[in-house]
């Protein structure tokens, strides 16, 4: 079964300083303090770029030709605000005219809803981190909210006002010790949901595995802790830090046997208005994070003919020049990373470069939609929209 995480860096991640183009002057120019010398980046091998030494584990699997790089990354008339460039590449529209709206549904739930079979099952999308569902997974009823392991329980469950959103949300969910004392509340509730018609031993199943994954989780973060690379001037992160939870988490889903088929994770705090640091700072620790979490999820579950394919990918990118509070303010061209199972790998799409801007921004010339339909066609077999003719091409 091939599966899909989308990693969504909510706040619009710095690309011009994850993978920093050293050998423009330009680049130096607009950034004196923030910007990123060439003997301080990793060499992935990018001619004129270099990668932030803060994610040595992904430089590795650059240089091995695992990774996609999608520079300059967006979509056509691309906007810095947060709520519309969020709802409009979770929900990969089409442009009607000029206008560039949001739907109501999101890429990967019309893809599971598209592509659904038979009875319920709301284990193939998992949304890790969250108790609502993020907008890239409305549209099906076959997803769920995780905000750690222990949640994946089954209680009282409720459909959404809109259903166009999709999902359950959880009303009443006790923590039960045993799952046999779930069976005999069920069985004598008069208010059972419409779910338990699929088995209330089912449900004692998904409780029993949760159980042994969230043992079996614990027992990974104190062992399989990522030593730092010699060639990064920092430390990472603890095993306990909020995102290593989140990857923890999602690679128990990845080994459960709930038949999870898409897995969102989303990693706030990427909004680096100041003190976003250079080396060091707040921006290297974000991406420290992502670094080890990628390679917990490539080096469990990325085997050859696994089938597993992860997306990163953030609503923009900053502004070419830093401000004056040590950070950087909202941009359009942003940078999009796809990793896994056939992908080509090295830098797609074009380069526009730093010195035609687009109002002091760089231009979003690698259309994100693009990105979304190569993939989903690649995992799943959907049918690869119009927009392809503008191929990134991602996979081999």
């Amino acid at each position: 079964m091939k599966r899909l995480v989308n990693i969504f860096l909510r706040g619009a991640a710095d690309g011009l300083n994850l993978l920093a183009p050293v050998d423009d002057p330009a680049y130096h120019q607009a950034r004196p303090t923030l910007g990123l010398r060439k003997d301080q980046v990793i060499d992935v091998g990018i001619n004129g770029f270099g990668l932030h030494p803060a994610a040595p584990h992904l430089a590795k699997m650059i240089q091995a030709g695992t990774v996609a790089v999608i520079p300059a990354a967006g979509y056509s008339g691309q906007t810095r605000s947060h709520f519309q460039s969020q709802a409009i590449l979770e929900s990969a529209v089409e442009e009607n005219g000029t206008a560039v709206t949001a739907r109501a549904e999101g890429w990967l739930g019309r893809m599971l809803e598209a592509d659904s079979k038979g009875p319920l099952a709301p284990f193939r999308g998992v949304a890790v981190g969250t108790v609502s569902l993020p907008p890239s997974l409305w549209g099906t009823q076959n997803a769920v909210g995780c905000p750690d392991l222990g949640s994946l329980r089954l209680g009282v469950l409720d459909t959404p006002a809109k259903p166009t959103r999709g999902s359950y949300r959880v009303i009443d969910s006790p923590l039960r010790a045993h799952p046999a004392s779930i069976i005999d509340d069920w069985h004598d509730s008069n208010g059972a949901p419409t779910s338990a018609s699929l088995g209330v031993d089912a449900a004692a199943n998904v409780l029993s595995t949760i159980s042994s994954l969230k043992s079996g989780v614990a027992d990974r973060s104190a062992t399989d802790a990522v030593a730092p690379d010699p060639s990064a001037a920092r430390n990472e992160p603890a095993s306990d830090s909020g995102d290593s939870q989140l990857f923890s988490a999602a690679s128990g889903i990845l080994e459960s046997t709930l038949g999870t088929e898409v897995i969102q994770i989303d990693i706030g705090g990427w909004d680096t208005h100041k003190d976003q640091g250079s080396t060091e700072g707040r921006f290297a620790d974000l991406l420290a994070g992502l670094d080890a979490g990628l390679k917990m999820l490539m080096d469990q579950h990325a085997h050859e003919g696994n089938g597993l394919v992860i997306t990163v990918m953030t609503e923009f990118g900053r502004r070419v020049r830093e401000n004056a509070s040590g950070g950087t303010d909202h941009g359009r061209g942003g940078l999009a990373l796809v990793l896994g199972d056939g992908v080509a790998g090295g830098m797609k799409g074009s380069w526009p470069g730093l010195v035609d801007l687009d109002q002091g921004d760089l231009k979003a010339v690698n259309d994100l939609r693009v990105l979304q339909s190569e993939v989903l066609s690649h995992v799943f077999g959907a049918a690869p929209t119009a927009r392809t003719a503008n191929s990134l091409g991602l996979f081999g």
